[in-house]
């Protein structure tokens, strides 16, 4: 007793001394122009054991890497998906007694009455709730309710947060409710029962926890937020608000439907590392390789996207559909290229940018060596669209055999400005924290279940302004800390996360450059495409692909690139905001189209 009591102690030792540490280089960072931007961003549940939690979530990584991610990947490739679903769904019923009792704590009878008609129609048609009929033919939706749930209602709606490990995120108040739910649960009944079925509904999870873990800076924080934001929308039974707006923004969500029609794509992926002279550490890069020689095709992610993104992947599989070998590595702005890349290596200005990816480039042509045959291609949505411009246009004659820019803006400086202006746009509204509430509800329910046919909830046009701005305030907080080598926890993600594109231009790369004698007008006017008008005009390689209401572009930058683009060398719609309409058949087709190459022994596809 002694000794677990010395252990405790000394790990709350611990905690503290770390949580009293400074980091030198958040205390350099400079302030933000809009200091009110803090209120914007979600908060996550209170952390005051921030470093004890972190060590617990660094425990669960390794077990997930070396224990149970093997077991689930293992468990997943033998015991078919029916037969782990059937299990899943014989969980969830024999869970009844849990959320009756959390039903009538809170005086939800109508839930209580769901709950048992659930109960009663999947432990008889269900076959023990082997299969859910309750919810597919009688459309009786779960009520999800816990213990943790009703303590919350009953005023326990503030609690700190607790990572405990193999349980994961959680708190005092929801471990109490879930030593509460042992007693009246049956799968604890019986020795080990419990465990094996939660090893079943967990494999289902495995992907997901492996993605968070491989593309996220901080995957901590991203799970403390998701967590805490959850339980709360949950425990205040909180409804979106249903308005729903066709515009630019609400369009542009759209784009999570491009995804990989093949589910197992990136599962097909092999990893390779390279590393250019002067870079710190090897950058990984996904491949898809063909079966015998062909062209590379190098896909460049978005703003700050990672190699793994499902958009990214998306386009991937066209290239590869293709013919082509395909390789991905992460955006010159994402974390894994800036901790890859030479020490003190700040993306943003282009002149930096694109010697990177060329070292990139060449590295990976090497490496890949002798199966490569034909000249490459290059291809790139988003910021990763403007690189492939820049990246053609400043390259030698028949560089790449084909380029395809999708959605690029024109001036980037203005652009960044717009997503700044997006996160914004509700800040000023009276009902601010109920559109920054109903977004995130609506967000949370996409990324618990994602729609397949292509519909989503309604959005209002601010509350889809919100949502993106968000999106890639984000993106800028881990470029900020990655290359500033500033340690994560919550008290920079909250000074960092006030900061705006702008900032990071004007106050952090513009200085690091000033150093080295380079003024702000050359990086300003390196984010401009207009200054490479003339060597774009000679590449007719050259292809974008357009919308007519992205908001990334003004009307004269659309005309701009029209005017440049003429005829098949755009693919145009007048609707989709910034990449919404990439999902459709049509613009698929589209775009394998403009990257075709003749292939010496043409075979079917």
């Amino acid at each position: 007793m002694a000794i677990r009591v010395y252990f405790l102690s000394l790990l709350l030792f611990v905690a503290g001394c770390a949580s009293w540490s400074t980091d030198p280089a958040l205390e350099a960072l400079p302030a933000a122009s809009h200091p009110e931007d803090a209120k914007l961003l979600p908060k996550s549940a209170a952390d005051p054991i921030e470093p004890l939690n972190r060590g617990f979530f660094a425990v669960d990584t390794v077990l997930f890497n070396y224990a149970l991610g093997p077991a689930w990947s293992g468990y997943n490739k033998v015991v078919p998906e029916k037969a782990r679903k059937g299990i899943k769904h014989f969980t969830t019923n024999l869970g009844y007694p849990i959320r009756l009792t959390a039903n009538i704590l809170q005086g939800e009878w109508s839930n209580a009455g769901k709950e048992t008609k659930r109960f009663l129609i999947n432990t008889t048609v269900g076959v023990l709730g082997f299969s859910d009929p309750a919810t597919d033919k009688y459309k009786i939706v779960l009520p999800e309710e816990d213990l943790g749930q009703a303590l919350g209602r009953w005023g326990w709606d503030e609690s700190t947060y607790l990572h405990l490990p193999v349980l994961g995120a959680s708190s005092p108040r929801d471990v109490i409710g879930l030593a509460g739910g042992i007693y009246i649960n049956p799968s604890s009944w019986v020795y080990g029962a419990g465990a094996a079925l939660k090893f079943n509904s967990k494999s289902f999870d495995a992907k997901t926890t492996r993605r968070l873990l491989d593309t996220e800076f901080d995957p901590y924080a991203l799970n403390k937020l998701y967590y805490s934001r959850t339980r709360a929308i949950e425990i205040a039974n909180a409804k979106p608000l249903m308005v729903g707006e066709d515009t630019p923004q609400t369009q542009t969500l759209m784009a999570d439907f491009f995804r990989p029609q093949n589910e197992d794509f990136g599962d097909d992926a092999e990893q390779i590392n390279v590393q250019p002279k002067g870079f710190r550490k090897p950058l990984p890069a996904s491949v898809w390789m063909q079966g015998g020689p062909a062209p590379v095709a190098f896909i460049i992610p978005g703003l700050g996207g990672h190699r793994l993104g499902a958009r990214i992947m998306a386009l991937a599989e066209l290239a590869y559909l293709e013919g082509y070998h395909v390789v991905c590595f992460s955006n010159n702005l994402n974390w894994e290229f800036i901790q890859a890349a030479p020490a003190g290596y700040l993306p943003g200005y282009l002149d930096d940018d694109l010697k990177y990816l060329r070292q990139v480039h060449a590295a990976i042509s090497s490496k890949i060596g002798d199966r490569a045959a034909g000249t490459s291609a290059v291809m790139g949505f988003s910021m990763g669209g403007w690189y492939t411009l820049n990246l053609a246009a400043t390259a030698p004659p028949n560089a790449y055999s084909h380029a395809l820019a999708i959605n690029p803006p024109l001036d980037l400086n203005k652009g960044l400005d717009v997503l700044d202006g997006l996160l914004r746009q509700p800040a000023k509204l009276q009902d601010l924290e109920a559109i920054k509430e109903s977004a995130l509800i609506k967000l949370l329910m996409f990324l618990q279940s994602p729609p397949k046919d292509g519909s989503v909830l309604p959005f209002s046009d601010n509350e889809a302004s919100y949502v993106i701005g968000l999106t890639y305030r984000f993106t800028l907080a881990q470029t900020i800390m990655a290359s500033l080598e500033i340690k994560p926890s919550a008290i920079a993600h909250e000074k960092v996360g006030a900061l705006g594109w702008r900032d990071y231009y004007s106050k952090i790369v513009a200085p690091a450059l000033a150093k080295r004698n380079i003024q702000e007008d050359a990086l300003i006017e390196s984010g401009n495409l207009r200054v490479r008008e003339a060597s774009l005009a000679t590449k007719t390689h050259l292809k974008v692909v357009l919308t007519g209401n992205d908001f990334l572009l003004t009307k004269e930058d659309l005309a701009w690139f029209r005017e440049r683009f003429p005829g098949e060398r755009t693919i145009f719609t007048e609707t989709g905001g910034h990449m919404g309409q990439l999902w459709k058949p049509e613009i698929r087709d589209a775009m394998r189209a403009a990257i075709r190459f003749k292939k010496a022994n043409p075979t079917a596809e």
